[in-house]
């Protein structure tokens, strides 16, 4: 961490000297408060800010350090309340990264969400024999019910029993099976005399929705395998 609090101080546009000093005093602090607490601390080891703030509040005034975070013109304090600086900067930047991946993540994902329905859609036939889309002009397809969406809704086309298809491109885990459930029965509210069963098609089924899975029979799992053909022209 001695390194990257060096390179933010250069960043900030502090010169060697400062940036030495500083650096070198944290090391002091470390060496310090071991010695007057029976302590093995490196400061340079914490990474959180709250456990950080407890170390400086003793050099700053009115902690037990406070004469010693004053030495060399307080070069002590300055460098502690400096690296405290640098953790929350730090935090943010990691937090900000964070962010972006889940944005990232979840645009990918309704991307292979959207792929996933289409591919599904044109093969119905072949993968669920007896049923179709839902309605003469395929109104199954992000079927609107209540304010909510269905991803895929099928009817049989001799008995009428309709299926909810609920997909996940990624894992999908035990909280799908309280979405599909809730689909369901806003179906069966709306289609009373009706058989309702449901689908959930993942990528990777997670072990806390096959237990949930195994209470309700009307509901089963499935794993899609993509594939990719290809042809001269």
């Amino acid at each position: 961490m001695e390194a990257l609090f060096r390179q933010w101080m250069e960043r900030e546009g502090r010169v060697a000297g400062t940036v030495n000093n500083y650096a070198r005093a944290i090391t002091g602090i470390s060496d310090h408060y071991n010695q007057n607490t029976n302590s093995a601390i490196n400061v340079y080891s914490i990474d959180n800010i709250n456990e950080l703030e407890v170390i400086k509040s003793e050099y700053n005034q009115g902690g037990r350090f406070e004469e010693f975070g004053a030495l060399q013109n307080g070069l002590y304090r300055a460098a502690i309340n400096k690296y405290a600086n640098f953790l929350v900067d730090r935090s943010n930047v990691n937090e900000g990264e964070c962010i972006r991946d889940d944005i990232d993540n979840l645009t990918t994902n309704f991307a292979y969400e959207k792929d996933l329905q289409k591919t599904l859609c044109s093969q119905i036939s072949d993968l669920f024999p007896g049923y179709k889309i839902y309605g003469d002009n395929q109104e199954g397809i992000e079927y609107p019910v209540e304010n909510r969406r269905i991803d895929v809704l099928l009817e049989h086309s001799e008995t009428g029993a309709l299926m909810v298809l609920e997909l996940k491109s990624g894992t999908a885990d035990y909280k799908v099976f309280g979405q599909i459930s809730m689909y369901m029965g806003l179906i069966k509210k709306h289609f009373p005399s009706k058989k309702v069963s449901g689908i959930i098609i993942a990528g990777t089924i997670d072990p806390s929705l096959s237990y949930a899975a195994s209470t309700n029979d009307n509901i089963d799992l499935k794993i899609y395998n993509m594939s990719i053909s290809l042809e001269d022209i």
